[in-house]
């Protein structure tokens, strides 16, 4: 399976997300905490984006086929880069001699002249039999942007056709109202085909201003005796907050526990000493926003879908 991280608030180096602390998301990549046993990788990605930057509306988008840990061109980046909002995502497929580890299949996915960026841990079962009978619920100009091969890519384009003015400002109420419309298109779908195996839709979505993560998996706990390993446990999810991401001392965590000026979410911990982590309920929505003095307002809502 993947790992995500998204990351919304002081600006921080790029270095202490992604390689420094001792279950970075680059760790994870080979040795996660929270995983039985990995999935053959198949690539990195990030959206990042930095308010001191030229356009700072624009992401900096990084997607290759690569192995992050492999990767010296990131790791060089990521020791000059700061961000203030981060979505980044390690790809984990299957053992199979039809999987495509492509550049197009990455994530995160973010269409041209569009602000909204998407990455998904998960999968959803018999995908290509259900996958063109979405076609009627995608717009046009988002079903001829896919480029890959992926239920993830079709899942954002599906996204995407449920907003009005996907390419204008969106505020995270009009982005959750299309999440839960999207779930209600997917499972109504697969109803149609008769699906009904476990396939969990941890999704990761940002514009650079919020972030919104859910934790929801369809039909959980239904799967056949051969179904793959990785989709019979719950996909994990966690977050912490605070005024600031750093190392204290000799550990990576958040300072000023009584502030929200900062807030990761992640599959996983970023450090095997996870007191100061909260895990996301399952069947949840989270909303991460700024409010007045830079305050970060986190809201987590029940799926009921």
């Amino acid at each position: 399976m993947c790992r995500a991280l998204t990351y919304f608030g002081q600006q921080i180096p790029l270095d202490d997300l992604l390689y420094k602390p001792d279950n970075s998301l680059i760790k994870q990549a080979y040795d996660p905490l929270m995983m039985r046993y990995i999935q053959n990788l198949a690539g990195f990605g990030m959206a990042l984006w930095d308010k001191n930057s030229f356009a700072p509306e624009r992401p900096f988008l990084y997607r290759t086929p690569n192995l992050p840990f492999f990767d010296i061109n990131l790791k060089r980046f990521s020791e000059k880069a700061h961000t203030d909002c981060l979505l980044a995502h390690v790809r984990g497929v299957g053992y199979s001699e039809t999987e495509l580890v492509l550049q197009q299949n990455a994530h995160p996915f973010l269409f041209p002249n569009h602000k909204l960026s998407l990455a998904h841990n998960g999968q959803l079962a018999m995908f290509n039999k259900m996958k063109f009978s979405l076609l009627p619920y995608i717009k046009h100009e988002y079903a001829t942007n896919i480029l890959g091969t992926t239920d993830s890519e079709w899942l954002y384009a599906l996204l995407m056709s449920q907003l009005e003015t996907p390419e204008d400002e969106l505020d995270a109420r009009k982005v959750t109202e299309a999440i839960f419309k999207t779930f209600d298109i997917i499972k109504k779908i697969r109803a149609e085909h008769k699906i009904a195996i476990s396939s969990p839709a941890n999704l990761f979505i940002t514009n650079g201003e919020f972030l919104i993560v859910t934790r929801y998996v369809f039909d959980f706990g239904c799967y056949p005796v051969s179904y793959e390993r990785a989709h019979l446990l719950y996909h994990s999810l966690w977050y912490t907050y605070g005024e600031k991401y750093g190392k204290y001392g000799d550990e990576y965590k958040m300072s000023g526990g009584d502030k929200k000026h900062s807030v990761i979410i992640s599959s996983e911990p970023l450090t095997s000493d996870t007191t100061t982590w909260i895990e996301v309920p399952e069947y949840s929505l989270m909303i991460a926003s700024k409010r007045d003095h830079n305050e970060i307002n986190i809201n987590i809502t029940d799926i009921f879908i």
